[in-house]
């Protein structure tokens, strides 16, 4: 007796897509951002400082934060454009392809379920006192040995395949 479940591979392609979409979403979804507070001071020299943390002497300082801008931001219209033209989302044909890959799935699924199923039943029924019959109805010798390892090899197989 061989209990066979079928395993869906995942391609390279798949991954790679999978990945690109996540990484684009969390560089759109959460841009970069500064909340440190900025302090400009004066020396006794007569040199300006400028620094996350206001002076430790005595120094009078200025909290400058706010009149600062971000560096390395592109706020012009036209870069922003380019950006959603190139991350618009699935084509008309990538969403076809990728329902078609979610219906295979949920098949393959489906099926593993089925088979994991049909093992634990097997299982439970064999853990007890049973015979065996073959497929013209006749009772099959079968030693206790090779009983508990029929046993043992649906538990091995339902530990390794089935949720």
């Amino acid at each position: 007796m061989t209990l066979h479940l079928s395993e869906r591979p995942i391609t390279t392609h798949t991954i790679i897509k999978h990945v690109t979409t996540l990484l684009t979403l969390s560089a759109l979804t959460f841009p970069p951002v500064s909340f440190a507070e900025i302090y400009r001071w004066t020396d006794e020299q007569g040199k300006t400082h400028f620094s996350e943390h206001p002076p430790e002497d005595q120094v009078p300082s200025e909290e400058i934060s706010s009149q600062l801008s971000p560096l390395n931001r592109d706020s012009s219209k036209g870069e922003t454009k380019k950006l959603q033209q190139l991350f618009k989302g699935a084509t008309p044909e990538e969403q076809a392809h990728q329902q078609q890959e979610k219906t295979i799935q949920q098949q393959q699924d489906q099926k593993m379920a089925q088979a994991c199923n049909k093992a634990r039943q097997q299982l439970k029924t064999i853990t007890g006192r049973v015979f065996f019959m073959d497929d013209n109805g006749k009772e099959v010798v079968v030693t206790e040995k090779e009983r508990k390892q029929r046993a043992q090899r649906l538990e091995q197989e339902i530990r390794r395949r089935c949720r």
